[in-house]
């Protein structure tokens, strides 16, 4: 929590509780929420230990969002179903250090944490996701329109979605995984699923830590007319994944992986031994990126498909070499820097 909140969360609270003048919704740990106007909310038979209620009410109020941590073992947020953001345009949405902690889904395919569309949409999110399922911890999928600007369509566009650490335990992963019998050539297990049905473009996407899965940051093959395109991401620690650490297309050879292009990519990958690095299905990308054998050797550091077309790479390591086109005299071809 940064220091200007604790300050203002200090003047806000007083002898007698929350004053009325939060700039607003707070979620706090036992699960209720308060509002700008002092009023208190008790959610009953919250599957989201009130996270998904106190969401709806701050989009549906025109809220900014806080969500109350501590620390990541006592300040726990279970969560026995999906926690969905609506549509959102102009929002700020911000977690404490506290643990999400998604389990117990009647569907086990299911995904933790999904985006529907966003424009000017600002999330920080210092707590850890825990996901123990079959599919993917965090899901973006634009599908239903914006609530301002509805005439551009379903988008994720020109907004920031910043996360501490997501973990995807239902895979062998250090200490906390689980041997769940997925079959590791699942790409839908994965941390994070980017899913540019619509268009995703000129966004910031930033993990700091992501553990497990099949897939660390798999990004899909657009639908026609989509694309996904003109992003930054960027994956401090990507780990332990048992297919690749970062998959970038998921239909070889497809046409419409021409739509997956001028991305600039910042990573650090350590998959699992057997795995690959990075999978590259996209074209004009930029790439800043390392990759580690750090339990075992690999399949491959780097596989290039063939729509993979004119990317730059600038490999500060990397572990399992790499296959397919890097002629430098050939045009279209990617190339080191």
């Amino acid at each position: 929590m940064k220091t200007s909140l604790v300050l203002l969360l200090g003047c806000l609270i007083g002898a007698n509780g929350f004053s009325s003048a939060l700039p607003y919704l707070l979620l706090r740990p036992d699960g209720t929420f308060i509002l700008p106007n002092g009023e208190i909310s008790s959610p009953t038979q919250s599957r989201t230990h009130g996270l998904q209620e106190a969401i709806d009410r701050a989009v549906e109020e025109h809220l900014d969002l806080y969500v109350m941590g501590g620390d990541y073992k006592n300040c726990v947020y279970p969560c026995s179903s999906s926690v969905v953001f609506p549509p959102m345009q102009g929002k700020s949405i911000r977690f404490g250090a506290a643990t999400l902690d998604f389990n117990g889904f009647e569907n086990r395919k299911d995904p933790g944490l999904v985006f529907d569309s966003c424009m000017n949409v600002f999330f920080d999110c210092d707590a850890q996701i825990v996901y123990h399922l079959d599919g993917a911890a965090v899901r973006f999928n634009p599908k239903n329109l914006l609530p301002v600007d509805d005439f551009v369509g379903p988008t994720i566009v020109a907004s920031t979605f910043h996360f501490a650490a997501i973990a995807h335990v239902n895979t062998p992963v250090s200490f906390v995984g689980n041997q769940g019998g997925l079959p590791t050539d699942d790409v839908s297990v994965c941390c994070v699923e980017i899913s540019p049905n619509h268009s995703i473009t000129r966004c910031e996407f930033k993990f700091i830590e992501l553990l497990g899965g099949n897939v660390g940051i798999r990004v899909d093959t657009p639908a026609e007319n989509s694309g996904f395109a003109f992003n930054r991401l960027t994956g401090n620690f990507v780990h332990e994944q048992m297919k690749c650490g970062v998959m970038e297309g998921t239909i070889g050879g497809s046409p419409l992986n021409s739509a997956l292009r001028g991305n600039r990519w910042d990573i650090h990958c350590a998959p699992s031994p057997g795995a690959s690095g990075m999978i590259i299905r996209g074209n004009r990308g930029c790439w800043s990126a390392d990759v580690i054998a750090e339990k075992g050797p690999l399949e491959f550091g780097i596989e290039m498909d063939s729509t993979a077309l004119e990317n730059t790479m600038s490999i500060l390591a990397i572990d399992g070499g790499y296959q397919g086109n890097f002629s430098p005299d050939q045009p279209g071809s990617n190339r080191f820097d």
